[in-house]
């Protein structure tokens, strides 16, 4: 059993705090070694090799972001539990730290202290380096994410995202499957499934990150009968969702990967920025898409803006959704428009899809020898493979 002292990096320019979170941390008997500038932290990280790394968000050398991204590119370091610490609450810079990379984000309070010291003391985090790469916290810290997305409403995004869920789910009865629901400003998914309980996306996100672990998610959400995933309902109404404070999802996001090994979110056409944070740690990026010229042409649009955002082409799984009807433009046209391979075709299914919805069945109980039934588990072996590979 190793019994020596947490080694901790500190980051941060401003010489008061600097002063005072070292002289607590080291009365904590933590191993404390504190630098001014982001620079000689980055360097520090490589050569010390510490066990946690605090970074101040306001670096004036070196943005916290920038320097979280250079941090999980080095081998080095690419594991190191980072905590970023700010002055002021800032959704947006939140969002963007934690989607760099960063494990907490604590703004600069009392409360944010003490909660601060009491991560500092999970035993979990404790262990060596080694220990918590190769031990259960690393399985946990890697659960895959996959986000379902399209440029527009009504391609039935929601209902693959939920049908490629259960398939992976029923074929992969070694992975914990969770599937969140993030539409705005009504969840979508609920309806498919046929969830009627009153724990939902309000609900956890009412609750404090602490008590919202591991142990609470395994106990609250059971998995659903016949879709075999852990479910987390949606908003209900738009008013609840205005209620939301959306830049919580990436720190949410990050402890359902924490529970599950596998968590797929279903974020309809929104592309707002605590939604893009999602995007950008996700290992497969599903888009649907139609066959329409329009749906076509704001598929490319958001597939520039996405890639204007840091997402590469062998993160994306582009879907093609002939499921509404035969006509509109050919799969090859449509990979001209999007200037990218469209990876999988749904045949036109008809009332397919409609009917097993109403049903709250997956295509594969209802239908499991039609055509659709087929494509889906082709695709979401496709699907999983893919996050797979990304996670290495």
């Amino acid at each position: 059993m190793n019994n020596s002292p947490l080694s901790i990096l500190l980051i941060e320019e401003d010489s008061r705090s600097r002063n005072f979170l070292t002289s607590l941390l080291s009365s904590q008997k933590y191993s404390v070694l504190a630098v001014s500038s982001g620079k000689e932290g980055f360097i520090s990280a490589l050569r010390d090799r510490p066990e946690v790394i605090i970074i101040d968000t306001s670096l004036s050398d070196l943005s916290a972001i920038e320097l979280v991204k250079k941090l999980r590119a080095d081998k080095r370091t690419a594991t190191t539990i980072c905590i970023a610490l700010s002055l002021v609450s800032n959704a947006e810079n939140m969002s963007s730290v934690l989607a760099a990379g960063c494990n907490e984000f604590f703004v600069k309070t009392q409360d944010s202290i003490e909660k601060l010291l009491a991560l500092l003391s999970n035993p979990t985090l404790t262990q060596p380096n080694d220990a918590r790469v190769g031990g259960a916290r690393k399985q946990r810290s890697n659960g895959m994410l996959a986000v379902f997305l399209s440029a527009k409403g009504g391609l039935g995004t929601s209902s693959m995202c939920a049908n490629i869920a259960q398939n992976i789910a029923a074929s992969n009865p070694e992975l914990e499957v969770a599937v969140l629901d993030l539409v705005l400003p009504i969840g979508s998914i609920a309806s498919i499934v046929g969830y009627n309980g009153d724990f939902g996306i309000l609900s956890a996100t009412s609750r404090s990150l602490d008590d919202l672990n591991s142990e609470f998610l395994h106990h609250i959400l059971t998995p659903l009968e016949n879709w075999r995933f852990r479910f987390l309902a949606g908003s209900p109404d738009p008013e609840t969702a205005n209620s939301l404070d959306l830049a919580l999802f990436a720190t949410f996001t990050r402890t359902f990967r924490d529970a599950f090994d596998l968590t797929c979110i279903d974020l309809g056409r929104s592309l707002s920025n605590p939604n893009l944070a999602i995007i950008q740690e996700a290992d497969v990026v599903v888009i649907i898409t139609g066959t329409d010229p329009t749906t076509v042409n704001l598929t490319h649009i958001t597939w520039q803006y996405l890639q204007r955002n840091g997402i590469k082409p062998q993160h994306v799984y582009l879907l093609l959704n002939r499921s509404m009807g035969l006509e509109g433009l050919s799969k090859s046209d449509a990979e001209q428009i999007l200037g990218m391979e469209i990876r999988a075709t749904t045949p036109y299914l008809g009332g397919t899809f409609s009917l097993a919805n109403n049903q709250h069945l997956p295509i594969k109980v209802k239908l499991p020898n039609d055509t659709a039934a087929m494509m889906i588990d082709q695709t979401s072996r496709e699907i999983l493979e893919t996050a797979r590979r990304n996670r290495v």
